[in-house]
């Protein structure tokens, strides 16, 4: 019997997705909680999962389709007994969902399509580097054809892509002693990719995550007037304090970075100024000043710049910050970002530091009308008491939608924040 499984409702506002990758083809035997297809929408990336043990038909969508909630996906044939309507569940992409069966089912060597990236664990991706291994020319026989441990130990004695099954080994097994003494050093990434080669012309399709940050960026800077002030902040004192949190939130598993400071700065800097912690309601002609503090995070990732949100940034203690920021993080470049840790922020902050420069000109958060972008801290000689000391310097940049907030207001909230962040203990007495 067939049964057309259709694209769930995964997320408030959510209509319509784009279809990033399948998992199976035509005449693929799937069993229940298998991953069918990996789908983004403006807020996330989701992997469906096959809701019924059954054969796929038919595929309703290609690669780069933009899908509509509740359109057909894909086209299976079930059991009679099994075909009963029953609610389609989207789990996070790159989730490892169990597989409920009596009997395991076979796992199968998966051809990896051209261009497509390797999946695997970080686990995975660790051992792979320490064995000196390149995931893409590893077949993988984990759901979806993600590259296991067995599959690099496999490959290592030269059956990989032959048929060897896997023995389904969990991610946190330790490595054998064999595995350690065939272990060689991967070789060093190169500081800049190689020289490109002369050639013909390469076209590259934009869709998925690079195709929606094209479409925002374009809509914040086609709407929004841009203004942007930029300010030094001495950051020596507030580089102590964190050191020794750091240090004391390392015996309770936590890496505690400058961030979890720089919100609780920017949240007691937004009470002060209400209006930067705001969106545009262009339709309705408004705008929309908010009573909570959600914190967007700009996140570079593989597949482009994400902006996951820490909820209620307000109510949260230094070291939940920091925990919430390390999930954030590790989710996000893993590509495992559930629908409700994205959109609906108030503000957000992005980091440009990594690479070094003296500032930069962020791009706002559409519809927000602020965005604070944090620079590298640098030892800089600057004048004290009429001497010349060194000390922890970094730039601290605020960009506004000028429509809505005027250039002497956001160069005032600027300065609120680096007060706070110059004067560390000013700032624990306006902690919620």
């Amino acid at each position: 019997m067939s049964y057309k499984l259709e694209l769930p409702d995964i997320g408030e506002g959510v209509v319509e997705a784009e279809v990033q990758q399948w998992f199976v083809k035509p005449g693929d035997l799937v069993v229940e909680d298998q991953p069918l297809v990996e789908v983004m929408t403006d807020k996330a990336t989701v992997t469906i999962p096959s809701p019924k043990r059954g054969k796929v038909l038919n595929l309703f969508w290609k690669v780069g389709d933009v899908a509509k909630v509740h359109s057909p996906l894909v086209e299976l044939e079930v059991e009679a007994s099994a075909a009963a309507p029953s609610a389609p569940r989207s789990v996070p992409a790159a989730s490892t969902a169990a597989v409920p069966a009596p009997v395991e089912p076979p796992r199968v060597v998966a051809m990896r399509p051209p261009g497509q990236k390797a999946l695997a664990t970080p686990a995975v991706r660790a051992m792979a580097r320490e064995l000196g291994v390149d995931l893409q020319v590893v077949l993988g026989s984990g759901d979806g054809g993600r590259v296991t441990k067995e599959d690099l130990r496999a490959f290592r004695h030269g059956t990989n892509g032959h048929g060897r099954p896997s023995a389904g080994m969990g991610e946190e097994e330790a490595w054998t002693a064999e595995d350690r003494a065939r272990a060689v050093p991967a070789p060093a990434p190169p500081r800049a990719p190689p020289p490109v080669a002369a050639g013909p012309d390469e076209r590259v399709p934009l869709r998925g995550v690079r195709k929606r940050i094209a479409e925002n960026m374009a809509r914040s800077k086609r709407t929004a007037a841009h203004f942007t002030f930029v300010e030094q902040c001495d950051v020596t004192e507030l580089v102590k304090v964190k050191d020794r949190i750091a240090a004391a939130a390392k015996g309770e598993g936590v890496k505690v970075t400058f961030l979890p400071f720089v919100m609780k700065a920017v949240v007691a800097a937004l009470r002060r100024y209400p209006r930067m912690n705001a969106t545009v309601d262009d339709e309705k002609n408004e705008l929309v000043l908010h009573r909570r503090w959600d914190l967007g995070l700009a996140s570079a990732t593989d597949a482009g710049l994400v902006v996951p949100v820490v909820r209620g940034a307000d109510r949260r203690s230094l070291l939940d910050l920091a925990r919430e920021v390390e999930r954030l993080s590790a989710d996000s470049k893993a590509g495992k970002m559930r629908p409700d840790d994205m959109g609906r922020s108030t503000f957000t902050i992005t980091s440009l530091g990594a690479l070094g420069g003296l500032f930069a000109t962020p791009v706002l958060n559409y519809p927000e009308v602020g965005i604070l972008g944090l620079h590298r801290i640098r030892p800089t000689p600057v004048v004290r008491d009429g001497q010349v000391v060194v000390r922890d310097v970094m730039h601290v940049s605020i960009t506004s939608d000028h429509r809505m907030v005027d250039g002497h207001e956001a160069a005032a909230f600027c300065y609120e924040v680096i007060k706070f962040l110059e004067d560390p203990d000013l700032l624990l007495l306006h902690m919620a």
